[in-house]
């Protein structure tokens, strides 16, 4: 199935469905405010498995949108119970996929809660490039990036005035450069040093590879 740009997958308070996996593009989760304003929870990079919890709960709690064209492959719980019984690591991979999202999930909590806007900023970069690098998506020092300044701001918690004072910094340090949405990282180790960051936490399910799981889970099913 292939959706458009921008437009919701679910909305909050739909009902839930049945499992997908992005297999290509970009989406993001979020909540809205009653009065309109908008949280970004997470992005979701090709290989993520997305509403695995539709087989439990009734209902939506937050929406998912494409950021980009994506496509997507639906799993239903007819297929996912044949994929259980003819690849046994299929379990095992999807309960490593829920682990490594709660932890991405705890580590933007403690951005919001603690980092400074410019460590918050070079925390998501160094994520984003780290995730896509795994999953071998990256040339080089270059990988895919289609967050636009109001989206950073929805996400980091920050005025895209300040988004874009954050940004212009870091060019100007020599540590990135954004444009035509792609990010290259000149010196990954300064990020990183900046951002406080420390990649352990993508990599939680060593023996499946870190983040790759999710890409493995899409190829076996």
């Amino acid at each position: 199935m292939t959706v458009p740009p921008r437009v919701d997958l679910l909305r909050q308070g739909d009902c839930t469905g049945p499992m997908y996996i992005l297999i290509d593009g970009w989406a993001i989760r979020y909540k809205i405010l009653v009065d309109g304003r908008r949280q970004i929870l997470s992005v979701l990079l090709p290989g993520d498995i997305f509403d695995i919890n539709g087989f439990m709960a009734k209902s939506m709690d937050h929406s998912i949108a494409s950021l980009t064209a994506v496509k997507l492959a639906e799993l239903d719980r007819d297929t996912m119970d044949t994929a259980r019984n003819q690849f046994p690591d299929v379990e095992k991979l999807l309960w490593c996929d829920m682990h490594v999202s709660a932890a991405i999930q705890r580590e933007w909590s403690t951005s919001l809660g603690q980092r400074t806007a410019r460590e918050r900023m070079a925390q998501l970069l160094c994520e984003l490039f780290t995730r896509q690098a795994s999953a071998n998506l990256c040339q080089g020092k270059t990988c895919a990036f289609h967050l636009t300044q109001i989206e950073l701001a929805e996400t980091l918690g920050m005025t895209p005035v300040y988004v874009n004072r954050t940004l212009q910094d870091l060019r100007r340090e020599g540590l990135i450069q954004l444009e035509n949405r792609t990010l290259t990282i000149n010196d990954l180790p300064r990020l990183e040093q900046l951002a406080l960051f420390d990649p352990g936490y993508l990599r939680i399910c060593e023996s499946d590879g870190g983040t790759g799981a999710n890409k493995e889970t899409a190829h076996v099913l």
